[in-house]
């Protein structure tokens, strides 16, 4: 049984209820990038899991964009560094096309997430608490805080100070959270900035300068939403960490059950050491792998196992996640055997209800392919290619495979390594009196008017007299390396006139 089936049933037996609530959620203090979405699909996963359950559930985005600005991203301008301190939806756009800094980036990842085929009710920290949504939730903080400051110091090596309190509060005049605050009882607050403005407040009506500090944010609206299912990263599972200290909270301040929140782990790009940080722009987003990757094949990528680090390749590795996929698709079809697991990983995946399972040409091959073959001629050659393979050839299969094709081609001319970079070899080369035979013998071959199977049969026929050297020398004459795709594919790839015509001119 997969992942998200597993926690999508214990949700359901361990909290009996009518709708169910699977929250998630980021603060926009940067570009969110393929890292944080490890959350973003964990949740969606289970999210499907409890609606395949025949249960009612909803999704929640909760955008933490009432957070204090804590430091300028690489890529941002200096000048922000004095609005360290203000909320990040009071920040300006650093490109003027947004509202906020913060509507910026949430933006930018609203867009992605959609073109990956996820629906989310997406809210924003600010309003809530301008609204006042959590105002009761803050009185109750305020008025057991030595209790929160009991559970916190559990962790702690050195204890909170004694006029610590559990929220933050920003100043009405200079918009910072530079404020030394104490409660007077009830929902009244006062405050003295270090920008010298001082003051008395009622929090139930100056709704916009008061928020709960993240450790007790987060249970907070766990009882406000009713959260049942929530996971986070291993950054906030370590010992002492938020996760733990936002169950005790849960419990013992807000009287609210935790939500089953497993961890998972960090996604790395293959080869990179450090964690992904936009403040350090060490970062990939979605839009760039959607110039690689198919939408269906993300979402593939994101349902490995939760305790399994995530590996995002762009080099030959990007084969193997191709060719997991189209396996996992026989196997949902029936074209091959596999377990459920695997057959519930591209249910899970995948965006289109296909009728039959596509026929595809695999990366690999289109990796030659669309080297030698021009856009234009690229589909009556794979429709000729899958004829000779007996295979049946619709419209939709050849549309997926020029939509794989301009993939590949990305990936070609941005980030496939040197040695796959092939074209056709106009080097002068010594032939021993074998090797001449050799492709004396392929050329009476290629001569003759023969399908792209066909003519690998015979190339086979041909290297039981000669063995593997006709493929060496083949290689060595028309790429000018040692190896390479299917001879035929490669042959009629690059054409059989030019192929000839290279043969001759050695």
């Amino acid at each position: 049984m997969h992942w998200a089936d597993i926690f999508s049933k214990q949700v359901v037996e361990k909290r009996p209820k009518e709708e169910y609530v699977v929250e998630s959620g980021i603060t926009p203090s940067g570009v969110v990038h393929i890292g944080n979405v490890r959350e973003i699909l964990t949740q969606y996963f289970v999210y499907q899991g409890i609606l395949k359950l025949g249960k009612k559930a909803k999704f929640i985005y909760i955008w933490d964009d009432f957070d204090r600005f804590r430091k300028v991203p690489k890529g941002i301008s200096e000048k922000f560094k004095d609005y360290i301190g203000m909320p990040l939806s009071s920040l300006p756009d650093p490109w003027n096309c947004h509202k906020s800094y913060a509507e910026h980036f949430e933006s930018k990842l609203e867009e992605e997430i959609k073109k990956i085929g996820i629906e989310v009710e997406y809210i924003s920290a600010t309003e809530l608490y301008k609204n006042g949504t959590f105002v009761e939730n803050i009185k109750t903080s305020l008025e057991k805080t030595e209790k929160i400051k009991e559970i916190l110091n559990k962790f702690r090596k050195e204890p909170l100070p004694k006029d610590w309190l559990p929220i933050n509060l920003y100043c009405e005049k200079c918009g910072k959270d530079s404020t030394k605050i104490k409660y007077l009882g009830d929902y009244k607050l006062s405050y003295k900035c270090k920008c010298g403005f001082e003051n008395e407040i009622d929090f139930r009506k100056t709704t916009d300068a008061v928020n709960l500090k993240w450790r007790v944010d987060w249970p907070s609206r766990w009882k406000f939403f009713g959260v049942d299912f929530e996971s986070s990263g291993k950054e906030h599972k370590s010992a002492g960490g938020s996760w733990d200290t936002a169950i005790l909270i849960s419990k013992e301040v807000f009287g609210y059950e935790p939500p089953l929140g497993p961890m998972y782990e960090f996604i790395h790009l293959k080869g990179q050491k450090e964690k992904m940080s936009s403040s350090k722009g060490n970062i990939v987003t979605i839009s760039q792998l959607l110039k690689i990757f198919k939408p269906s094949i993300i979402r593939f990528l994101y349902t490995q196992r939760l305790n399994k680090t995530i590996f995002i390749p762009f080099d030959f590795d990007i084969y193997k996640v191709y060719n997991d996929f189209d396996r996992c698709e026989k196997i949902y079809f029936g074209k091959e055997e596999g377990d459920e697991e695997l057959k519930r990983k591209y249910e899970l995946s995948k965006l289109e209800d296909y009728k039959t399972c596509p026929k595809r040409i695999s990366f690999s091959e289109l990796t030659f392919l669309v080297q030698f073959i021009s856009k234009e001629k690229l589909r009556e050659y794979l429709k000729n290619l899958l004829l000779s393979r007996g295979v049946k050839v619709d419209k939709l299969d050849l549309d997926l495979a020029l939509e794989r094709a301009d993939r590949v081609k990305y990936w070609i001319e941005n980030y496939a390594p040197e040695e796959i970079k092939i074209k056709l070899s106009t080097e002068k080369i010594y032939l021993t009196e074998e090797q001449k035979e050799i492709i004396n013998k392929l050329s009476e071959i290629v001569k003759k008017e023969s399908s792209t199977e066909e003519l690998q049969k015979q190339i086979f026929e041909l290297a039981k007299n000669y063995g593997k050297g006709v493929f060496e020398i083949s290689y060595r004459v028309l790429i000018g390396k040692n190896h390479g795709p299917r001879l035929a594919i490669l042959i009629d790839a690059i054409g059989r006139d030019k192929v000839l015509e290279r043969f001759r001119n050695l």
